[in-house]
């Protein structure tokens, strides 16, 4: 945190208690970024976390609709957002069973932060799922100590429009405090179909005591979003980068309620009790109620695909109708923990423990059939069930045997069962089965400050990770569940800084060597399923760099770089395989070895620039540049299936002013994709080789981002 800035004491004593568990401190020897809440806000404007991070080193933010709201998702140092753990409040907040972080079911939830931090590689013992290359946690901001009231408006391109108004009580009566924040964001989108909807609300009330603390929160996202998933080829981005297939009844024609929709409650409520001057326990509970679907036009569906009797209509039977269907989710995620700290002068210990339990529902329903003999309205024509408990135990040392010098122990059991019961949605089958792991995750490091301004950090980490619900129905369906294992990271950090508040530098060198990783292959079983299978030997390597210059106390300058390599040792790629491209006839797999292969969505340099201008005190402008190499999209090494090489700039303008009755108004302009490039940062590819040497055939699906387009945003506190 800069010097000068304030502290919130309430919130800053959140951070210290209810992350204190998974949050590196300055001599933790993890490679880290932090952000408090000012420059979280500033960044904050009508995007998801994605995007608010873009200046995070090894990451790129990825976006469904091409404007950072909505769908929206990330990488670091090429880790998917299913392997990067993220607790909100020490809470797991990937869903338990795709193990990823939907950011659109908690619209606008950055504005409600306190502060965040993002460690890369394997990290601290953090709670949830495995942090498979990269953790985030996150605490809520709450129980100020003055009251205020803010209100923020932002208008833009594409019919965008979001308010959001913040009110904190301050303290009253004995040692209360209430904070309340509430968002609601609407825009056309920039792809047909590319609509939003959404709106969240915040809540924190917190009562002090002498010497502990009761905190309850209550966390609500509602989101209404145009499907845009399925991207576009090409030929379709060269011609029209708008275009989304999504709910197309034919040419020009089309369905107008393709969507998807989630309603989330998180109720949270926290206790922290000192226990002399050095001891403090906290404990937690959490509730998320969720449900939620989306709903699909869908052509030529046959009847006994769902498990539906053919229907006879006026004499004639149909076989096949097109429909309009829901594919629910209604669930609930439990989680309990107690923590227990310690500190001196020279020894920190920390241990603790976490229980989750997640019951979560699949089913589909009919909205609407063509050819309708005698289903019943909301016809249920599947269900299925999945049940995840994880609970994990941890201890971790900081000691400091001498002034300048800190050790590191960190010492995780984590237990993982998975059940799950019913028939699947997508080819009804039965797809029952439990799983059960246990996992033991170790770290141990040491942090050494060479001087003043100069320090080094070195550590190695093991995490593991388990099967994914897609990873086991799937194998299990193939009858090959017992072949599909949990995945290891073993991760090697070496880093050092200088920092003397003038000139800031830092190198930080990786090895990330994974055991199974778990991949897609391309191979198909007797039946045409595709296997997933885990490849032995893999690994990420690189050097991340980064810099500062603070020349004057109007100009700051940064930048960062990232240079890797990402590779898959003694790799077999199996592919789709027909007799020819004229009948596309079965064909036995052919395929190909790989003695090193690249990993896809895993490019081997990235870097970004950031430039902060005050030429008034009220006025600052910031221009930021990214620029990320090209990369494979999948894992067969065909060079028609990568992302071309692109460069982003963004800037924006804000100027503060007085205005009578106000503590403080500003006045910010935001221009993204200043030079209008069309690219794209995400996509999905598929190819079909055939038996008789034909071309082989490639489809691509990308997501475009948006041309240059503006915001504009008024705050007004008071």
């Amino acid at each position: 945190m800069p010097a000068g800035e304030p502290v919130d004491t309430a919130s800053h004593e959140l951070d210290e208690v209810l992350v204190t568990a998974a949050r590196a401190d300055r001599t933790t020897p993890v490679a880290q970024t932090n952000l408090q809440a000012k420059e979280i806000k500033a960044l904050t404007v009508a995007t998801n976390l994605p995007h608010v991070l873009w200046m995070t080193p090894s990451l790129v933010a990825t976006s469904e609709n091409g404007t950072g709201a909505g769908y929206s998702s990330m990488r670091i140092r090429g880790t998917d957002a299913s392997r990067i753990n993220v607790t909100l409040n020490g809470v797991p907040l990937n869903n338990p069973e795709s193990q990823e972080v939907y950011w659109v079911n908690l619209p606008d939830m950055t504005s409600a932060l306190q502060s965040l931090q993002v460690q890369r590689g394997v990290g601290t013992s953090t709670n949830g799922s495995g942090a498979f290359g990269a953790s985030i946690n996150m605490t809520t901001a709450g129980g100020k100590a003055a009251s205020s009231l803010e209100t923020a408006t932002t208008v833009g391109s594409y019919g965008t429009f979001q308010q959001n108004i913040a009110l904190s009580t301050g303290q009253f009566g004995r040692g209360f405090s209430l904070d309340l924040r509430y968002s609601n964001l609407t825009s056309d989108g920039y792809l047909r179909n590319g609509w939003l909807d959404h709106e969240s609300l915040f809540a924190a009330l917190v009562k002090r005591f002498d010497r502990s603390t009761l905190w309850i929160n209550y966390m609500y996202g509602n989101q209404h979003t145009g499907i845009t998933w399925e991207g576009i080829s090409d030929a379709q981005m060269a011609v029209d980068p708008t275009f989304n297939p999504a709910g197309e009844i034919k040419e020009g024609v089309y369905y107008d309620n393709e969507s998807d929709n989630y309603r989330q409650h998180h109720f949270q409520a926290f206790y922290t009790q000192a226990l002399g001057e050095q001891w403090l326990l906290n404990a937690g509970l959490n509730y998320t109620d969720g449900f939620g679907y989306y709903e699909q036009y869908k052509q030529g569906k046959s009847f006994s695909g769902m498990g539906l009797p053919n229907q006879t209509v006026e004499g004639v039977t149909y076989a096949s109708t097109d429909l309009i269907r829901r594919k629910n989710m209604d669930n609930g995620f439990y989680t309990g923990h107690l923590n227990l700290n310690y500190h001196s002068s020279r020894l920190t210990w920390q241990t603790g423990a976490m229980y989750t339990y997640y019951d979560g529902d699949h089913f589909a329903t009919l909205r609407w059939v063509e050819h309708n003999e005698n289903l019943g309205a909301d016809r249920e024509w599947v269900r299925n069930n999945g049940e995840k408990t994880d609970a994990n135990v941890f201890t971790k040392v900081s000691y400091s045997p001498l002034a300048g010098l800190s050790t590191y122990v960190d010492l995780q059991y984590r237990y993982v069962r998975h059940a799950l019961s019913g028939i699947d949605d997508d080819d009804m089958l039965d797809m029952t089965q439990s799983r059960n792991w246990n996992f033991f995750n170790p770290k141990v490091g040491v942090y050494y400050d060479l001087s003043t301004n100069n320090a080094v950090f070195a550590s190695v980490g093991v995490a593991h990770r388990e099967p994914t619900r897609a990873d086991l129905k799937d194998a299990f369906k193939l009858g090959s569940t017992s072949q599909i294992r949990p995945e290891r990271l073993t991760d090697v950090e070496l880093g050092y800084t200088f920092d003397n508040h003038v000139v800031m530098a830092g190198v930080n060198l990786y090895y990330m060597r994974y055991k199974d990783q778990l991949v897609p292959t391309g191979k198909l079983n007797e039946v045409g399923y595709k296997l997933m299978g885990n490849i032995e030997k893999s690994y990420r390597a690189g050097v991340e760099l980064q810099a500062g210059y603070r020349p004057l106390d109007r100009l700051s300058l940064e930048a960062n770089a990232t240079f890797s390599r990402n590779k898959a040792l003694d790799y077999t790629a199996w592919y789709e395989t027909y007799d020819n491209s004229n009948d596309w006839g079965d064909a036995p797999q052919l395929s190909r070895y790989f003695k090193e292969a690249s990993l896809p969505f895993s490019p081997e340099a990235m870097g970004a620039f950031r430039v902060i201008w005050k030429p008034l005190d009220a006025l600052s402008v910031t221009f930021t540049k990214k620029w990320v190499s090209s990369q494979y999209i999948t894992n067969t090494q065909n060079s028609d299936l990568m992302l071309p090489a692109y460069t982003a700039a963004n800037a924006s303008l804000v100027y503060g002013f007085d205005v009578r009755g106000v503590t403080k108004a500003s006045l910010g302009l935001y221009v993204d994709n200043l030079a209008s490039r069309r690219y794209s940062s995400n996509a999905w590819g598929y190819e079909a080789h055939f038996a008789n040497g034909d071309p082989t055939y490639v489809e691509k699906g990308l997501y475009p981002v948006a041309p240059r387009h503006y915001l504009v945003k008024f705050v007004l506190q008071f």
